[in-house]
């Protein structure tokens, strides 16, 4: 078979690397919790949109990352996640979460 390579920038696979690192402990431990699921739910959700999001970025600009697209790629996350917990109990009532 012939060897393909993606028209993407090198400076991406480190970024994704340490996103994907960094949200698989996040998982197993939400996935841990004694909470029938809601935070699990929320982490899902969070990681979905996460990626939806850096995978958006690196469709606008696949050869050539700014500094904020490797940072996000990278740390966003977290933040990413603390939002959707802090929305989740404002919502959680109304979508059974």
């Amino acid at each position: 078979m012939a060897d393909v390579k993606l028209p993407v920038a090198d400076s991406y696979r480190p970024a994704f690397r340490f996103a994907l690192i960094q949200q698989v402990p996040w998982a197993l431990l939400c996935l841990l919790m004694l909470d029938f699921g809601r935070t699990a739910k929320i982490c899902g959700i969070t990681m979905v949109a996460f990626w939806v999001a850096a995978f958006t970025i690196m469709a606008r600009r696949p050869e050539s990352p700014t500094r904020f697209d490797i940072g996000f790629i990278r740390w966003a996350f977290i933040p990413m996640f603390a939002v959707a917990f802090v929305l989740a109990e404002f919502v959680a009532p109304y979508l059974w979460l």
